[in-house]
């Protein structure tokens, strides 16, 4: 039998203890597992952002691998604290959303409301339910026990909107910026698929995207082939979504581009 696999992907940065803690807590239960870091640098309270970059990661991991997502502005509010099952995967989260991403791609799933207290923490404080909840019921889980052990069933869990193209006009859309990633790409929410279904609907095959000061008229198939600082290309990147980048610096800080902002993209 293989160890179990905890993943943890939070926003609590590398500064301060929270993620060792955690840690601490999953092992002091369950010595045997193995826990991997997806990442600890989303952005403070940033939901949607969390989200996306979750959304993109948690596929690749072994079967029955159990994902922490600790992401959690109304931490001790009256917020509910969820596992979640699908015929892969467990996840371990608040409700507020930071699973929609989720949500829209495995709709076979079960949702459970975490309410036995018994596999959690002794004392649970109004701030570090990370620590106190989400890490020992995943501790508990990668035991074996049943996640109906944990809690109800619910459907009535909480969902944020997934960004998608909005539509302008007959083939054309405003698109947003949903991640900037640590090379300063911009990631877009223009999905390839989408991509693809509207350049062959649109009568010449082409397409013009516009965003700051920037036109793009055609895709590139790697970031090397801008040839110069300063310029910017476009392509889909590895999570499917299209991406603005510059020539070896920082998309972002060159167009003057947050998490956010939109563009335009018109299929011609």
């Amino acid at each position: 039998m293989h160890e179990p696999i905890i993943s943890l992907t939070t926003d609590f940065g590398e500064e301060d203890p929270f993620v060792g803690i955690m840690k601490g807590v999953i092992l002091s239960i369950n010595p045997c597992v193995r826990i991997v870091d997806i990442c600890h640098r989303v952005p403070a309270h940033r939901i949607s952002e969390a989200s996306f970059l979750f959304g993109s990661s948690y596929r690749y991991f072994p079967q029955g691998t159990i994902h922490v997502v600790v992401v959690d502005p109304g931490v001790g509010s009256q917020r509910r604290a969820i596992l979640v099952q699908t015929p892969q995967f467990f996840f371990v989260a608040p409700d507020n959303g930071v699973l929609s991403y989720l949500y829209v791609e495995q709709p076979d799933l079960q949702v459970f409301h975490l309410t036995e207290k018994h596999y959690f923490l002794p004392k649970i404080s109004q701030t570090f339910h990370g620590r106190d909840i989400f890490a020992p019921v995943a501790a508990w889980l990668s035991t074996g026990l049943s996640p109906q052990s944990f809690g109800p069933g619910i459907d009535n869990y909480q969902q944020i909107d997934v960004p998608i193209p909005r539509c302008l006009a007959p083939h054309a859309f405003e698109f947003q910026i949903i991640h900037i990633d640590t090379f300063g790409n911009l990631i877009s929410s223009i999905k390839q698929d989408f991509f693809r279904q509207e350049l062959s609907r649109s009568p010449k095959h082409e397409f013009h995207l516009e965003i700051a000061s920037q036109s793009i008229t055609c895709l590139l198939t790697h970031y090397a082939a801008l040839s110069h600082i300063s310029q910017v290309g476009a392509l889909f990147g590895s999570t499917e979504n299209l991406e603005i980048f510059a020539n070896k610096t920082s998309a972002s800080q060159l167009l003057q581009i947050n998490v956010g902002d939109t563009g335009r993209i018109t299929f011609l």
